[in-house]
């Protein structure tokens, strides 16, 4: 929803743009109504004041959409305050609190001094007047692997679940190019066994996908993706701060712009079916919540035998068993 960012994240360049912010709360009106996840982010969705209102708008635009909100936690006070607000109006929005390190390696991934302290504020704040539905997002890259073990270890000093997303190149969103696969240290081999293990011992079926997505997270950084056929332009789709709507974030083709176009327009337009065309070709293997909730959604049967497989036989061990490993080869021939 805004360009304008106030942090210096190594893993992105979107506080280097110096385009407009063209999308208001009205025109969140004319989003489909049968979205089931939204994800309102930036650059800082804080840093603009109609913030609440465009929550409002989807909300009621989108009735059976799960909303979160993503922050930098720069703004403890000013966020917390919008927060009051915006749960008021629908508390079962969510906040996810980026944190890529612990101390002052946040600080450095951020680009800036002062940065963890302002998540643990905001942290503090918001669970010390019982706001429940916050969360840790932790952005992996070659510069921070070394952090998952200590990220992990506070999410769940502090209850709170924590979600690990690989980065991924974005000319059309972030402003960087493709992160090459990094080396993986045996330290991190553990931290993610640790880490997946926890989920699959949850009595909560969304931890068990939480533990299938950071498993395939591993992959793709040790250079070996989950290969499935993408849906972005027709499962999920990303809108972008001027009004542009994009078939995703990483290699995204324009499919129109939601200022000037009604929806049905957009997603049946001439451009759209380019940029579907353009998705069957794309040789990206991307593995991020939108990608993972398509193969939630169309391949449903593997991923429960993959989760029965770890939890009842495997013991939550990051190397296969033999059924596992063959099941997992067989899907990616299909």
């Amino acid at each position: 929803m805004t360009y304008r960012c106030n942090a210096h994240c190594v893993m992105c360049n979107i506080w280097k743009s110096r385009e407009k912010d063209a999308l208001r709360p009205e025109h969140m009106r004319k989003l489909p109504r049968e979205l089931k996840t939204v994800n309102i982010s930036g650059g800082e969705p804080f840093l603009r004041a109609d913030l609440p209102e465009f929550v409002h708008e989807v909300g009621q635009r989108c009735p059976g959409a799960r909303i979160t909100i993503s922050t930098n936690a720069y703004l403890p006070d000013r966020i917390a305050a919008a927060m009051e607000r915006i749960i008021e109006d629908d508390p079962s929005v969510r906040l996810a609190v980026s944190l890529d390190g612990m101390g002052e390696a946040h600080d450095r991934i951020r680009g800036d001094d002062g940065a963890f302290k302002s998540a643990l504020a905001l942290i503090d704040t918001l669970t010390g007047k019982g706001f429940r539905r916050l969360r840790l997002g932790m952005t992996l890259s070659e510069s921070n692997l070394e952090q998952l073990a200590g990220v992990a270890a506070f999410g769940a000093e502090k209850g709170l679940e924590l979600g690990v997303v690989a980065a991924h190149g974005s000319q059309t969103h972030l402003g960087v190019g493709p992160f090459p696969a990094a080396g993986m240290p045996p330290h991190l081999r553990a931290a993610f066994r640790k880490l997946i293990g926890r989920s699959l011992r949850s009595w909560q079926p969304k931890q068990w996908l939480r533990a299938h997505f950071a498993y395939n997270t591993y992959r793709l950084l040790a250079g070996r993706p989950w290969r499935s056929r993408c849906r972005a332009g027709q499962d999920f789709f990303f809108l972008q701060a001027d009004g542009s709507v994009y078939s995703c974030s990483v290699h995204g083709q324009h499919m129109g712009n939601i200022v000037t176009q009604e929806w049905d327009e957009i997603w049946q337009g001439r451009p759209a079916d380019d940029a579907r065309d353009f998705v069957r070709r794309c040789p990206e293997n991307c593995w991020m919540i939108c990608t993972a909730r398509s193969v939630y959604r169309r391949r449903a049967p593997r991923v429960i035998l993959w989760i029965m497989l770890r939890k009842l036989l495997a013991h939550a061990h990051m190397v296969p068993l033999r059924r596992a490993r063959k099941w997992a080869i067989e899907d990616t021939a299909r």
